[in-house]
């Protein structure tokens, strides 16, 4: 169903509504006015009958009229009778004999009486010698009642109808913006990603654009992500395949150290390839929100003596400080351990040798704090693009991958990141609510 019919459907039964009850009363109203007039009509009539009696009183006792006379009954059943008696009883005159019985005596003024299974209204003019009465049916009253109140809404129901055709076609002027929309979204391009422009006047149009040319934004935003993401992803691994290669070859025309040597280097290369691409599959599964799960609590100590063991490092090579429980529940133990080893792995490799690193993991009534602080050489640029996937220093090694997946890890655990520069100094804090376990990563 279309808008504008929609609008249609609702504005016919409520202007039908008003008017039909508008009708109600003005219809109750007319048929008052209709029967004072008749009634009206009734008393002149009787006061002129009256008179013409009047003015015949000379020419005859019987005021013009023989006893005997009376009007012919062959008369129109329709309109006016009259009757016209003396005070005794007797009838000088009757328009509708054989309709208009009426008893003998009537009181004065109006009465509604039935007469043959009619219904009539009377008017009895009553004077000192004589009665008049003047007489009209009911159903004539409705008759014209009818008639007028058809007459009346007729041109009621011809206005009502053109009135709905004028908003049918002005419906369709004012939405004619929504159609230009329409026509705009459905007949551009799968690459045509600017935003729409259409001159209109519809204050409610207005954010319906916005957010289609937001929604355009982010699509936008989202495919130079994954073009950058694979040419990024393409040159790293093109990297360490193309070392391998060289030093296979190198390894296969050469003979003792220069061949371990090309060896050694193919290994290194080998295991920076795997590490690059168990990276790119651990974002990628840390991105999908299918892999949150229920977390069961895990102790602190034992997750770092596993992370420092896949490091190849000892536990003194990092300066660590533990002040929370000993066993945690607010975050899984496998995402406490992938940040820990991508911060830490992180500090090693773009840290300044020979400087501590230190770890400090607290824990308030609240918050769940992790803080990884380490010496380094960092500009502003790298300090805005730390978090960039596969973006590094020139001079520095790795994948680019790690503080990328540590803020993916921690924005699905609904945690907060922030990075404090100070006197040559990085500072990597993690803060993570403690109040209730929460929904989160599990192990994968």
């Amino acid at each position: 169903m279309s808008l504008r019919l929609k609008l249609i459907l609702i504005i016919a039964p409520v202007f039908f509504l008003f008017w039909m009850v508008a009708s109600y009363f003005s219809v109750f109203q007319l048929k008052d006015e209709i029967n004072q007039a008749m009634d009206n009509r009734l008393l002149s009539t009787a006061k002129m009958v009256n008179n013409l009696i009047l003015s015949n009183q000379n020419t005859s006792s019987k005021f013009g009229l023989e006893g005997v006379e009376r009007f012919s009954d062959t008369g129109s059943t329709k309109g006016l009778a009259c009757k016209v008696s003396l005070l005794n009883g007797e009838v000088i005159a009757n328009s509708h004999p054989n309709e208009l019985n009426l008893p003998d005596s009537l009181p004065s003024g109006f009465n509604t009486i039935a007469i043959n299974d009619g219904e009539w209204r009377v008017y009895t003019l009553a004077t000192k010698e004589h009665n008049v009465v003047i007489a009209e049916r009911l159903s004539e009253r409705h008759s014209i009642f009818i008639e007028i109140v058809l007459v009346s809404a007729l041109p009621t129901l011809i206005a009502i109808l053109v009135s709905f055709i004028i908003i049918w076609f002005a419906l369709g002027h004012e939405l004619k913006p929504l159609q230009l929309l329409k026509k705009a979204i459905t007949d551009r391009s799968p690459n045509d990603l600017q935003p729409i422009r259409i001159a209109h006047k519809l204050v409610e149009l207005t954010p319906l654009i916005e957010s289609q040319n937001a929604l355009f934004r982010k699509v936008e935003s989202a495919i130079e992500r994954e073009k950058s993401f694979t040419d990024n992803a393409a040159h790293e691994l093109r990297t360490p395949l193309t070392g391998i290669i060289s030093q296979l070859q190198v390894a296969n025309i050469t003979q003792g150290n220069s061949q371990k040597n090309a060896i050694k280097k193919s290994l290194y290369s080998a295991t920076r390839l795997q590490s690059l691409v168990e990276n790119l599959l651990l974002l990628a599964r840390v991105e999908n929100e299918s892999v949150l799960g229920n977390v069961s609590a895990w102790n602190v100590d034992s997750e770092l003596n596993s992370v420092f063991n896949e490091l190849g490092i000892e536990r003194d090579d990092v300066d660590t400080q533990i002040e929370c429980n000993s066993n945690i529940n607010c975050i899984p133990a496998f995402a406490f351990g992938m940040i820990i080893k991508n911060l830490i792995e992180n500090a090693r490799q773009h840290g300044e040798t020979g400087y501590p690193i230190s770890l400090v993991i607290q824990e308030t009534n609240d918050t769940l704090t992790i803080k990884v602080q380490n010496f380094a050489q960092l500009t502003d640029k790298a300090l805005e693009k730390m978090t960039q996937r596969f973006w590094r220093d020139s001079t520095a090694r790795g994948t680019g991958l790690g503080l990328t997946i540590v803020e993916a890890l921690v924005t699905k655990l609904r945690g907060s990141i922030s990075f404090v520069y100070v006197r040559n100094q990085l500072s990597v804090c993690l803060e993570f609510a403690t109040g209730e376990p929460s929904s989160s990563l599990d192990t994968l």
